[in-house]
């Protein structure tokens, strides 16, 4: 069974709708310890980095996390906010991530932001290049495509853990892969036939 974490902050209902239509056993949850036979958890984010850490530290969930994903290997997949939320830190905010990934969260930043030729968020679809043997991606398009809402975007401090990139003004991260953690920036929920197999490839490594 995969979970889809509740914590207040996510399309949770539009991911386990896309997660129906791929074939995958999903079940919206706010409560890890009681879900029978899991198997993978999904951490959605939609809002403020803060925000979101205060829940996921109040509520208890991010200890729990820690134990599924870090102690117990349970495949992991952060979509969005879920994603930034892995990292140490974010200029978002003033709390500490997750920590499951080293680096930071930083603002879109530059000369074309500063102008105004290039909006914050960056809003609407993207090409995205994937590593050759990044998972999530197997199968696809030579440039699949994603949606994507995003003021901020993850620095990895090790360059291994980065798994796809995305180009808005300047290269950046947008998807990383550690060990049995995966997580994307954009929406594979909004993302159609390319999210359905982002879905589809993650099933494949909880099954």
């Amino acid at each position: 069974m995969i979970a889809i974490l509740d914590y207040g902050m996510g399309n949770i209902a539009s991911i386990q709708n896309m997660m129906r239509r791929v074939g995958g056993d999903a079940v919206i949850t706010s409560d890890l310890k009681n879900v029978e036979g899991l198997s993978g958890i999904i951490l959605p984010g939609v809002g403020a980095f803060d925000n979101a850490m205060q829940k996921l530290n109040a509520s208890g969930i991010a200890d729990v996390l820690r134990y599924f994903v870090l102690e117990q290997k349970t495949p992991f997949l952060g979509v969005c906010l879920g994603m930034q939320l892995l990292f140490e830190s974010s200029e978002e905010g003033k709390l500490p991530g997750l920590g499951f990934i080293r680096g930071e969260v930083r603002r879109f930043t530059g000369p074309d932001f500063d102008s105004g030729k290039l909006k914050i968020p960056h809003m609407g679809w993207n090409v995205v290049q994937p590593r050759e043997d990044a998972a999530l991606f197997a199968g696809l398009d030579q440039e699949p495509r994603f949606y994507f809402v995003h003021s901020y975007h993850v620095v990895c401090a090790d360059d291994r853990d980065i798994a796809a990139t995305c180009n808005y003004g300047y290269d950046f991260t947008c998807s990383v892969h550690k060990e049995n953690i995966y997580a994307a920036q954009f929406h594979p929920e909004k993302s159609h036939r390319f999210g359905m197999k982002v879905f589809e490839n993650f099933m494949e490594r909880v099954c």
